[in-house]
């Protein structure tokens, strides 16, 4: 039973992670982004005025730019790096484009200074207090937090002024602009005239959804081919252990026969103690990565673990059939054997 707790455990454990950030990111994205248009680039960046040209085209209420960059922060003395975006002109207009899900505290302080940021709840003080962080060179800076908010996964878990971080990254140009119509505007030619800049890669809200996701899922492979390569391994050792099980009792199997029990019966008895090893297995190996996963989503993500059905009905059916094979299969020699020779033979 060890090794189908251990594989249950561990690589439930790394693929339940892995899809709760998934679909906590996915659901952050769809709620968050308000933009009718995102623009981007292939390169480092987009040019520099971008913004600005987007804010001046026909039906557009508001165009923001933002750099996508990376801040470390402390948090109950560790150090810990997080995804930032930095927020390139007037943060007021920055909720036409995002709905963050502020918690207190308000976003369009994060421009009356270059000494401001808005952090994820996640990883969030107090509002009004000042926060250690380090940019992408490793300057230090401390900030004054004025807001607090709720879907950062997706988007960015620090918010900074493009002022402040724009110096301290290798190219300080915006990464995506983020378009809201004006109310009565003709999306189509909207995204016509947006398209008409150039060497810009014009998608409306569900295809940055839809981009987010593939990110997200190729950021994850890495895991997923982790947790299969250890579940190879679990599989072979169960496999290994099950079969000699079995092979061991050999004149426990002749003595059943000889006292008249069917190879029917023998093979049912051997069937479902297989079972019980793989049921015994998967459920104290999900109760220990059910013990593990409710404080790491929790602080990763701020939600309840997300199990879907297309992991957990794979990862169950693999053990009950690799312990039904296991079992079944050198039974099946055990009983092409006459009894008394079983019997006779030396353990």
């Amino acid at each position: 039973m060890t090794p189908i707790v251990l594989v249950t455990a561990f690589c439930g454990t790394v693929l339940v992670i892995q899809s709760t950030l998934i679909h906590a990111t996915g659901e952050n994205v769809r709620a968050g982004i308000t933009a009718d248009h995102v623009l981007s680039a292939a390169g480092p960046g987009l040019p520099a005025g971008t913004a600005e040209r987007a804010a001046g085209a026909p039906g557009v209420d508001a165009a923001v730019g933002v750099l996508r960059t990376a801040v470390v922060h402390r948090q109950n003395g560790r150090l810990g790096s997080a995804p930032a975006l930095g927020v390139d002109g007037d943060p007021t207009r920055l909720l036409r484009v995002l709905d963050l899900g502020v918690r207190s505290g308000s976003l369009a302080d994060l421009g009356r200074s270059g000494d401001t940021v808005a952090l994820d709840a996640t990883l969030a003080a107090k509002v009004g207090e000042r926060v250690p962080l380090w940019l992408g060179d490793g300057t230090a800076v401390h900030p004054v937090l004025v807001a607090v908010y709720d879907r950062g996964l997706g988007f960015g878990r620090a918010l900074l002024p493009l002022a402040a971080v724009g110096a301290h990254v290798t190219a300080g140009y915006d990464s995506q602009v983020l378009v809201a119509d004006a109310p009565g505007a003709d999306r189509t030619a909207v995204a016509s005239a947006l398209d008409g800049f150039g060497g810009l890669t014009v998608s409306d809200r569900s295809g940055f959804v839809a981009k987010a996701d593939k990110d997200m899922e190729l950021n994850g492979w890495a895991n997923t081919v982790m947790a299969a390569v250890l579940g190879g391994f679990a599989a072979v050792t169960a496999a290994n252990t099950l079969v000699m099980m079995v092979l061991d009792r050999r004149r426990e199997v002749a003595l059943l026969r000889l006292a008249g029990t069917t190879r029917r019966q023998v093979r049912g008895m051997l069937r479902w103690e297989a079972l019980l090893v793989a049921a015994a297995g998967l459920t104290l190996g999900g109760v220990i990565a059910w013990i593990t996963l409710v404080p790491v989503a929790r602080g990763v993500a701020g939600t309840a673990p997300y199990v879907p059905a297309t992991l957990v009905v794979p990862l169950a059916a693999g053990a009950v059939l690799l312990c039904l094979g296991a079992a079944g299969l050198p039974a099946w020699a055990l009983l092409r054997t006459r009894p008394t020779t079983a019997g006779a033979a030396r353990q």
